[in-house]
């Protein structure tokens, strides 16, 4: 299971989506997801906890997609 934080190190997040794993890059969205879901029930409230991560994790996942789309024979 990933954390919440999932490097601990200074590389930018964008920077590293680039060497995870397609499964890797969903299950960080995905807890994501599911923690920021939780923290809005309890709250009450609609916030997004971490909506850079999110467009950087679908813009790779596009890019991933379209490459693999584009080297088919």
């Amino acid at each position: 299971m990933a954390s919440c934080i999932p490097f601990a190190d200074e590389e930018p997040f964008a920077q590293r989506v680039k060497n995870l794993a397609d499964d890797e890059l969903l299950e960080i969205w995905e807890e994501t997801q599911q923690i920021e879901n939780m923290i809005c029930a309890e709250l009450h409230a609609d916030f997004s906890l971490a909506p850079d991560y999110e467009k950087v994790i679908v813009e790779e996942l596009t890019l991933r997609s379209s490459r693999r789309i584009n080297t088919r024979p």
